[in-house]
């Protein structure tokens, strides 16, 4: 694929993208996932169904009215004397004659209150809770949406941003989101940025960053890599209910080595050497051509949210399987060759994937299969590259399946929006 098409969207144009609003921080009504940011494992691989409100209505028996047994009494008429004289006078035609029983001796039918009642909300799954009176289910439009809903309604598990099932970002769909269960801020990573990040601005005949499709190879004639759906999350650590609280309107700059090991960007052919520890060639100044490929950028949608179209990382000798992450806020203008901090930077990490799923990908197939078997000294290197345990790391591991050739990941990262970390040692 290739990544030599001349940059047509500018930092004007990002600036558009963005709008006059900036750096935003939503708050909705239902949240979602992910990492535990102490201990930094991953988030385990929950997709629970929120719970769709339903409504159970009161079962309404319908019975009949009483019927009336009786009719209402006629009135009689007693005849007026017609003898002349002061003879008695009968009863006038105003006297009335009994009257019949009312409609109210009938007998009443049931009420209904003495219809069965339905269900109660907490048969519902996920999603309500006994805050809904048994038999009127929830409404749809308050309770249990996203599955993790605030206010009375707890939830469980489901999506973050009100988000009752899978989402669309750009032409990617986004799983549901687990929640994170610390607030606490995701760890920086001891290798702090490296030697390979590329500002959009930094350089005028390349592709614009800000893309989703990412996929591409050092190696044309090379097999292509298994593809990969990268998502990532963004949520405030200073609010206590970071799950709600998704970061909007930052920029997320990521980079990765392609199928075979390589990064795009730097050095000249046969520079980059996988298979051998690197040693500083191509350095971080070599930023010698044109290829981006698996390095992008994006800005967080109203849930906070990024996804990437690219291919599985390979690997490299000395380093463990990883991705960078970098998030700016928006407009940060290129600082050339440097370690980025402040002055518009807010975080910088990278992140692994579980050896189990890295094993996995990389012994499925080519190009990945040939660096993964043969050679006995390669293998072991390979071996130490997918264990995501080397030293000082963020311990930040993606939550990630992979079936039917293609790998559906899933970060999240929990920072301060207003701060700059870096890391490294």
């Amino acid at each position: 694929m290739s990544n030599n098409k001349k940059k047509v969207i500018g930092r004007r144009e990002m600036l558009r993208r963005v709008g006059a609003g900036g750096l935003v921080a939503v708050a909705p009504a239902c949240g979602g996932e992910g990492d535990d940011n102490t201990s930094n494992t991953g988030p385990s691989v929950t997709t629970n169904p929120s719970g769709d409100a339903t409504s159970n209505g009161t079962s309404t028996a319908t019975s009949p009215t009483g019927s009336v047994t009786s009719p209402p009494g006629a009135t009689t008429s007693s005849p007026l004397a017609t003898s002349p004289g002061p003879g008695p006078v009968g009863p006038t035609a105003s006297s009335p004659g009994p009257m019949g029983s009312t409609a109210t001796n009938g007998p009443v039918g049931p009420t209904a209150t003495d219809g069965p009642v339905g269900p109660t909300a907490t048969t519902v799954p996920t999603g309500d809770t006994a805050q809904n009176p048994g038999g009127m289910g929830g409404n749809p439009s308050t309770d249990g949406a996203g599955g993790a809903g605030g206010g009375t309604d707890t939830g469980a598990g489901g999506a973050g941003g009100g988000n009752s099932g899978p989402t669309m970002n750009g032409e990617l769909e986004v799983p549901p989101w687990d929640d994170v269960p610390s607030c606490t801020a995701s760890k920086t990573d001891g290798a702090g940025q490296g030697p390979f990040f590329i500002h959009n601005e930094e350089k005028d005949d390349d592709v614009d960053l800000f893309r989703q499709d990412i996929r591409g190879q050092y190696n044309p004639d090379a097999e292509e890599g298994i593809e990969m759906h990268l998502h990532l999350r963004i949520l405030d650590s200073t609010s206590d209910a970071c799950n709600m609280t998704p970061v909007a309107g930052v920029e997320v700059y990521i980079w990765h080595t392609d199928g075979q090991g390589y990064y795009s960007g730097f050095g000249n052919p046969g520079d980059q050497t996988p298979d051998e520890p690197y040693a500083g060639v191509p350095g971080p100044n070599d930023l010698n051509n044109a290829d981006r490929f698996c390095r992008g950028a994006q800005v967080t949608d109203e849930n906070g949210v990024v996804s990437f179209r690219s291919y599985f990382p390979g690997w490299y000798n000395g380093r463990d399987v990883h991705i960078h992450f970098v998030c700016l806020h928006p407009g940060t203008d290129s600082k050339g060759r440097v370690t980025y901090r402040g002055d518009g930077h807010v975080f910088t990490t990278q992140f692994y994937f579980e050896p189990e799923l890295t094993e996995k990908v990389h012994k499925s197939r080519e190009p990945y299969l040939r660096r993964t078997q043969g050679n006995p000294q390669l293998q072991t290197a390979w071996e130490e590259a997918i264990k995501a345990d080397e030293m000082g790391n963020s311990e930040l591991r993606a939550k990630a399946t992979f079936e039917n050739d293609l790998v559906v990941a899933q970060m999240q990262m929990v920072l301060d929006p207003d701060d700059s970390v870096v890391g490294g040692f």
